[in-house]
């Protein structure tokens, strides 16, 4: 393992906080019951195949879970929906997430009816780093909404390219 150094990630934490992300909601289902997280750490992967990468903190409630499962949503959020993303990064309204605006099924994980973008993705590997796991899904469907403006996490609040 690489020895952390604090004042490094100190820094490296703020120079983070720096890069605008395209905020995310991670979605799965496990034993007919639905999971999600919000997330930044998203990114294409390749395009053919179509294929995307996901970073999930090891200490995540999604993290073991999803190492079980056959696929993954990236939900990504429309600059109204930041009340979306506030709900599935507070522990403490689990039980309120997928009551209103979900696709909930569970023969496939969750999707966001208005989300800026649904990908549904199939799981096919992932390796540990550090304090997160890589987890590398397979796009098998796409949906999209019309109007383009995602929500965006920058120096720890939710903005919009119009903001």
């Amino acid at each position: 393992m690489i020895e952390a150094d604090p004042r490094l990630t100190g820094d490296f934490r703020q120079a983070m906080r720096r890069v605008a992300s395209t905020v995310n909601v991670i979605s799965i289902c496990v034993g007919g019951e639905p999971m999600g997280i919000t997330a930044t750490a998203v990114s294409p992967l390749s395009m053919d195949p179509a294929s995307l990468l996901i970073c999930i903190n090891r200490a995540a409630s999604l993290h073991a879970p999803l190492g079980d499962v056959d696929h993954f949503c990236v939900n990504v959020l429309h600059r109204d929906q930041e009340p979306v993303a506030r709900m599935f990064a507070d522990r403490e309204q689990h039980a309120l997430r997928f009551g209103t605006g979900w696709t909930v099924d569970c023969a496939l994980p969750p999707r966001l009816v208005q989300a800026q973008a649904s990908i549904l993705c199939r799981r096919i590997d992932h390796h540990q780093f550090g304090t997160h796991s890589i987890f590398i899904g397979v796009v098998e469907e796409v949906s999209l909404r019309e109007d383009v403006d995602p929500l965006v996490y920058l120096d720890g609040r939710y903005l919009s390219f119009r903001d």
